[in-house]
């Protein structure tokens, strides 16, 4: 078993787009907020192995009481380990099963422990 922690709160990435129009085509970007949660946590993932388990487990710990969606968190954190290039895909082949847990809330160490 292998535990990989990514300090910080992890920021959903599917409802945190922005719409910006170039001519006639609406684009969808990322929020300023993600692409630097992005940047930090691919820093984080430098010198990391490949994953190579089948089964993750990804457990977030809160800094405040705020409620929020853990599937929304677990999009953001699985795109980032195709990203960083640990696993080659997030899709059924690879990674078989999925748990989602909320360890509680550390108001001085947000962060999302991935088991793998």
């Amino acid at each position: 078993m292998r535990i990989i922690t990514l300090l910080g709160s992890t920021p959903s990435k599917k409802n945190s787009k922005i719409i910006s129009c170039r001519g006639s085509r609406p684009l969808l970007f990322p929020s300023s907020k993600y692409t630097a949660w992005h940047k930090d946590a691919m820093l984080q993932l430098t010198g990391q192995k490949v994953i190579t388990a089948k089964v993750f487990t990804l457990v977030f710990y809160a800094g405040d009481n705020r409620k929020f969606d853990l599937t929304n968190k677990s999009e953001s954190i699985m795109d980032l380990l195709v990203d960083g290039g640990l696993i080659e895909d997030d899709n059924y082949s690879v990674v078989k099963e999925l748990c989602l847990r909320f360890g509680g809330v550390d108001k001085n160490n947000p962060r999302c422990e991935i088991i793998c």
